[in-house]
């Protein structure tokens, strides 16, 4: 579906909700109001009505409470303290922590107030025709912001800084500026920046705003606007269009029209979409404006049947319905790249899949996909309830237009990839007791996670499962079509969270938020350790225990969304506790710091690796200009190179450690710039002693690289052969 997914509004409301201070009361948002100053010709926006418009309603919340759990503000605090710790320790300049508190602290005072930042049309004579502006209503915050921009422009330095003539306004901005024309200042309460406006565009209505609120936001309900976004991708096209005109590319949009115009893209009008908070849930509405016909990608879903979730089993703790016509889908690309590049792209592209396709031994288009109806429900079960599958899962059932051509082409690929897997991934079969044939597609690396994906053709739909109890749990449903068993459509909760449905859905997705979140955060609880033992070797000390959210777990209400279409474009709708999608992520992300946390301690060795590569070359420098004076001989010391740095301090490396008496860089003398092949030999070299996974390195010819040290070892020992002195021992860091 178009429109911001509802994890960018999650994370964007919890900023939000960073500010409360205080409530607001209007006859619409605040993010409506603001659209009265609002320049002609906006073309894109996103905007916010600010913490103190929100308190109230976010404070009720699902998000705003655990934001404001005791114990979550200190696992949070914790944490930043440790990785602020950590990005200052060492650094010669302590202000790098007041920086970046200021930074956090002053974009929390912006996002107590009303914002939008946004692109509008604007003629310029040069450059792109239209400008980038910000406009903040500060209402009764003036005086706090006022005195956060004197303070910025402090320490930007007054010297630095100058009146600027914006229309009629007269703005702050650089001085002497020959780069894009940038201006900041104050007209009434609004705080504006405007970037390519020497116009003043952007401006315009601030001291005389419209007297209603603009149409931009009209196809969609708001509830408080915690965040809105809105762009018109027609408008959007015609400045792209015009600068390209001016620049003399028009050519070069050639292809992309063609691109947009298969894609259905360029049908495409007004996208906008609001999230806010209604009765202690998150809300978010979106619409894309897309007129009848349909075409392109626009016209590959297709309305579908509700019914179906019959067949999901009334443990689910998530269950998702569509209706793609994946056949359209391909033909579409395919269509796309013949008209983008019909002499190179797609004779390679139809090459390639041809030879693929005599290599597996099916048929892309004319085989799976051409077998698949469209309709697909999957769904996931939770860990712990069922002895048949303790770890839970996840089972999908795809309708089939053929269910002989699916299962021939399933085999012939599992056959191709058994044969490539090279015995990692084991393909078997076997008959249950109704004389159903059961694919197993089993690898060690996934049987470890107690995952072995399993599938049946049952009827005219094919079942597939996480593991082989849920593909026969999940067979057995299809089978008697949910008749006699207890089904998620039958639940209590499941007929609050989807009461009053439009017709003709394109999409549903329905989630037991309280079931899904206690599970999560179980899994979560498994691997954090595991993400605690990788911060503490990168000097992290992050805290032992999760939060415990209980008492906030139990009211949580299930969520649902889904998507509709009309005559004149897109709608969707989304009602719950705004967690459901970024906790998907959440439990994987506690894995991938483990990974990530060594690597953040490795994070100052890279910026010390790039600041010594800077010195070798000013080290490069040095012996080019004394070679020069020498007729071509190098000096039989670094020290000599005195009278040619620029500081004597780049013979000091940032890398060598305070307790090493060591040389910083390493010199090969007795060679000569008029070397041949002076590529191939090295002159001046970092100090293994203090290198880890790596080394930088001059070479003769001037040019430096940075080496793993296999490959530094063996361009020394071709240097010292050419010399015939004997290679001197190299040990690294980590070798010793």
């Amino acid at each position: 579906m178009i429109g911001l997914r509802r994890s960018s509004w999650i994370c964007l409301s919890l900023l939000v909700a960073a500010g409360f201070v205080r409530t607001e009361t209007a006859a619409g948002s605040a993010v409506e109001e603001l659209t009265r100053v609002l320049p002609d010709d906006t073309v894109y926006f996103v905007a916010t009505s600010g913490g103190d418009a929100l308190k109230d309603e976010c404070t009720k919340s699902i998000l705003g409470r655990i934001g404001g759990d005791p114990q979550v503000t200190r696992f949070v605090t914790q944490i930043k303290t440790e990785l602020m710790a950590m990005v200052t320790r060492g650094e010669e300049q302590p202000q790098v922590s007041q920086i970046v508190n200021m930074a956090l602290e002053y974009a929390q005072l912006l996002l107590k107030r009303p914002i939008v930042i946004g692109v509008a049309r604007a003629e310029m004579a040069e450059g792109p025709p239209a400008c980038l502006f910000a406009i903040l209503d500060a209402g009764d915050r003036k005086s706090e912001l006022a005195a956060a921009v004197t303070r910025i422009e402090g320490m930007i330095g007054e010297d630095e800084i100058g009146e600027v003539e914006v229309g009629a306004l007269t703005m702050r901005g650089p001085k002497d500026s020959d780069e894009v024309p940038l201006y900041w200042g104050w007209v009434g309460k609004y705080l504006i920046v405007g970037i390519n406006d020497a116009q003043g565009v952007a401006a315009k209505y601030l001291a005389n705003p419209r007297a209603t609120a603009t149409d931009h936001l009209k196809k969609v309900p708001g509830h408080g606007d915690a965040l809105v976004a809105y762009y018109d991708v027609q408008k959007i096209w015609q400045i792209v269009q015009s600068f390209a005109l001016r620049e003399g590319g028009q050519d070069d949009l050639i292809p992309v029209k063609l691109a947009l115009d298969e894609l259905g893209v360029s049908r495409l009008g007004a996208v906008m979409a609001r999230v806010g908070f209604l009765g202690g849930d998150l809300v978010s509405d979106s619409f894309a404006e897309m007129p009848e016909p349909r075409t392109g990608l626009f016209a590959a879903s297709k309305p579908v049947d509700i019914s179906l979730l019959g067949m999901v089993d009334a443990m689910a703790v998530n269950a998702t319905i569509m209706n793609l016509d994946l056949g359209h889908i391909y033909d579409t690309a395919m269509k796309t790249l013949k008209a983008v590049s019909p002499d190179e792209g797609y004779p390679e592209i139809q090459e390639g899949l041809a030879e693929l396709e005599s290599e597996v031994g099916f048929r892309l288009r004319d085989g799976l996909l051409k077998s698949l109806a469209g309709p697909v429900v999957f769904y996931s079960l939770p860990a712990g309830r069922m002895p048949e599958a303790p770890m839970g899962g996840m089972v999908a059932m795809l309708k089939l237009s053929d269910t002989a051509l699916f299962e021939k082409t399933m085999t012939a690929l599992g056959t191709f990839i058994g044969e490539k897997a090279e015995g990692m991934l084991q393909i078997g079969s076997q008959t249950d007791d109704d004389g159903r044939t059961i694919h197993v597609w089993a690898s060690p690396a996934l049987a470890f996670a107690q995952v072995m994906p399993t599938w049946s053709v049952v009827g005219d739909h094919v079942v597939i499962g996480s593991n082989t109890a849920l593909c026969t749990m999940g067979i057995q449903r299809v089978a008697s079509r949910g008749d006699g068993k207890p089904s998620l459509a039958e639940s209590d909760s499941y007929k609050k969270a989807t009461a009053g449905l439009p017709k003709d859905l394109l999409s549903l997705s329905y989630v037991d938020s309280q079931a899904q979140f206690t599970q999560m955060m179980m899994q979560l609880q498994q691997v954090w350790p595991l993400a605690t033992m990788g911060a503490m070797k990168a000097g992290i000390k992050l805290p032992v225990m999760l939060p415990n959210l209980g008492a906030i777990v139990k009211d949580m209400q299930p969520a649902c969304e889904y998507s509709y279409a009309r005559p004149d474009g897109f709608y969707s709708h989304y009602r719950g506790t705004g967690l459901e999608v970024s906790l998907r992520g959440v439990a994987g992300g506690a894995v991938g710091a483990a990974v990530l946390m060594p690597a953040l301690a490795r994070t100052r060795e890279r910026a010390g690796q790039v600041r010594s590569m800077t010195n070798l070359k000013q080290i490069g420098l040095a012996l080019c200009m004394y070679a020069g004076d020498h007729e071509g001989c190098l000096p039989a010391e670094l020290k000599d190179l005195d009278p040619y740095l620029r500081d004597f301090s780049d013979l000091e490396s940032p890398l060598k450690p305070k307790d090493f008496d060591g040389p910083s860089y390493l010199y090969i003398a007795g060679q000569s710039a008029n070397t041949k092949q002076g590529d191939r030999y090295i002159v001046v070299y970092d100090n293994p002693a203090f290198c880890s996974d790596g080394i930088g390195v001059l070479f003769l010819d001037y040019h430096i690289e940075f080496m793993k040290p296999d490959a530094f070892r063996e361009a020394l020992k071709a240097t010292y052969e050419r010399l015939d002195r004997p290679v001197p021992e190299v040990r690294f860091k980590d070798e010793r």
